[in-house]
């Protein structure tokens, strides 16, 4: 549930990329995500009165965590690493080695900087970094807004990729998310999924800053390729539309 607070501030951002119609060219989205192996729930289907034999799960089940990028022009390399992150390796490890070479080569010509409110991307010595470094953080990103990030389906594709293969340790996971961030996710991936913040915008505002879930997807079936938040954000004005966001919604 999207703090009230947060609803005010997720539409007056997503008011003010449909003023400016952003294409969202210059923005290199990132995040952090965990992948952990065995974490499936698995349903297995017996006869009656067959008895059932435990299947074993480990008791620490093997995870990672990694931080990658995406933009119109692809990919940053994507971090791999364990335990906590901490303020001094998000700046050394994240800033520093891996998001500022990607600027440097990709974006010569300007960027926007997008990442989520996380205090250790917020800290004192993040904040100096980047602008010690002139890294043009994109600092207005609204608080609870996931749904926004296009590296959120990223993610979700990750998952949905590792869950189809046999991986049994950690070199494999680590590999595996090497394979899949090097090889399957290419620019055309990152600008179908950053093209669908098209749909996904106008939504925000039509739902006074709820959470959008799957509703760009239903009421917009047509492809954002081509298309500009503007044009969405039209269709959205029509009643028609008003009443299919309606139809969605839990009562």
């Amino acid at each position: 549930m999207i703090r009230e607070v947060n609803k005010v501030k997720r539409v007056d951002f997503c008011t003010q990329l449909v003023l400016d119609n952003d294409n969202f060219n210059d923005i290199v989205f990132t995040d952090e995500c965990t992948v952990q192996l065995h974490d499936n729930k698995v349903v297995v289907y017996r006869l009656r009165n067959e008895s059932a034999t435990p299947i074993p799960q480990p008791k620490h089940p093997l995870k990672v965590h990694v931080w990658g990028g995406i933009s119109r022009r692809g990919t940053t390399r994507l971090l791999i690493f364990d335990g906590i992150l901490k303020s001094d390796f998000f700046v050394e490890n994240i800033l520093e080695k891996t998001l500022l070479p990607f600027i440097k080569s990709v974006y010569p010509d300007g960027h926007r900087f997008q990442q989520d409110n996380d205090p250790k991307h917020r800290s004192k010595l993040a904040k100096s970094f980047m602008i010690d470094n002139d890294i043009k953080w994109w600092d207005c990103w609204p608080s609870e807004s996931p749904d926004i990030n296009p590296i959120e389906i990223v993610w979700n594709m990750l998952k949905r990729r590792l869950a189809m293969k046999t991986l049994k340790t950690k070199d494999d996971l680590q590999t595996a998310l090497q394979e899949f961030w090097t090889r399957d996710l290419t620019i055309e991936y990152c600008n179908r999924f950053i093209d669908h913040l098209y749909k996904v915008v106008p939504v925000v505002i039509a739902l006074e800053g709820r959470a959008t879930a799957d509703v760009p997807r239903k009421i917009f079936p047509e492809r954002s390729f081509g298309k500009s938040i503007r044009y969405f954000k039209t269709k959205l004005d029509d009643p028609n539309f008003t009443k299919k966001i309606e139809h969605l919604l839990p009562h």
